[in-house]
This record gives structure tokens, C-alpha cells and sequence, in this order.
């Protein structure tokens, strides 16, 4: 049991039904051969993991008596369990007592929406009498056309001053 190995594209999905009662759990991934002949394939490790969360496998390559190759090709691994409820978190996978591959389990029926935060509730403004407010609205409104008459009027008293004169001097 020497030796490295290369793997690649490994996925563990725990799918429960609806009730999280009765589900089953599939690993999958790909192994390098190199041997003619060669096959590999994924065992539960014995004795289990101490944490209960992490699915321990063992990655097993038969080496038949063929002949060694310059050819490489990757082989697909699977590996099916069925469980009850949500049991893994975590896959390891082991090749000669080291873990080659650690990967994350997806609950594709537990995912949920992200949280959105409800908006802030506002304080509640103070309310000012409607009197009041009506009072204010109408000011606002009058000191907004003060300006506006008042450079009206400027215009035309200058415009009208400008004519006398020049009415003036043509006579």
C-alpha cells in the first residue's frame, strides 16, 4: 500500500427525504490508474471515525499481475449508504492510512434561502398638530414666490424707467 495516488471531481451529496427520516449518502470521485488490469474502488474504513459527523473511506486499488502502461486514465469512483436523517458532514477519504481527500457534504433538500434580516423598525416621528403643519406648508409656499415677485416687480420698474428716459430724450 505504498505509494501516492492522484484524485480528482470528488462530491458527496446526503439526500433525506422530506421528513429527514430516511436518506442515503453517495460519494463520488476519480482515480488515477496507471496498471493494465488495475481497478480501485471506495470501502467504509474500520473501525469508523470517532467523530460521528465524518464518513471515513478507504480508496482500494487491485493491481492484477498485467503490465505496467505509460497510459493513465481515470477511473470513476461511487460509494452509496444508506442512512437515517442527517448523519455526515464531512467525507475522508484514506489511501494507505492517510487522508488524500477531505470533502464537505451537501444537503441539496436542507439548503434554505440566506437569512434576510427584517428593515429596521423606525422609530415613530413625532406628529405635529395638523394646524401646525398647514401653517408651515403655507409659508414655505409664500416665501418661495416672495423672491420671484419681488425681482418681477425690480424688472419691469426698471424696464418702465428705461422707456420714460428714453421717451425723454427723443422729444
Amino acid at each position: 500500500m505504498a505509494g501516492s495516488v492522484f484524485t480528482r471531481d470528488w462530491e458527496a451529496l446526503e439526500i433525506a427525504d422530506m421528513i429527514a427520516q430516511h436518506g442515503q449518502i453517495t460519494v463520488t470521485g476519480e482515480v488515477e490508474l496507471t496498471d493494465t488490469g488495475s481497478t480501485a474502488e471506495l470501502k467504509e474504513h474500520t473501525p469508523p471515525s470517532t467523530n460521528p459527523k465524518i464518513l471515513l473511506l478507504d480508496l482500494v486499488i487491485h493491481r492484477q499481475g498485467g503490465i505496467q502502461g505509460h497510459i493513465a486514465w481515470f477511473d470513476k469512483l461511487t460509494f452509496k449508504k444508506k442512512l437515517s436523517g442527517d448523519a455526515y458532514d464531512e467525507v475522508d477519504v484514506l489511501y494507505g492510512g492517510e487522508i488524500v481527500q477531505r470533502v464537505k457534504v451537501e444537503h441539496p433538500l436542507t439548503f434554505a434561502a440566506p437569512r434576510v434580516a427584517p428593515p429596521a423598525k423606525k422609530a415613530p416621528a413625532k406628529r405635529k398638530p395638523p394646524r401646525a403643519a398647514a401653517a408651515k406648508e403655507r409659508t414655505a409656499k409664500k416665501a418661495a414666490k416672495k423672491p420671484t415677485m419681488k425681482a418681477a416687480k425690480k424688472s419691469t420698474k426698471k424696464s418702465v424707467k428705461a422707456m420714460k428716459k428714453k421717451s425723454r430724450t427723443k422729444n
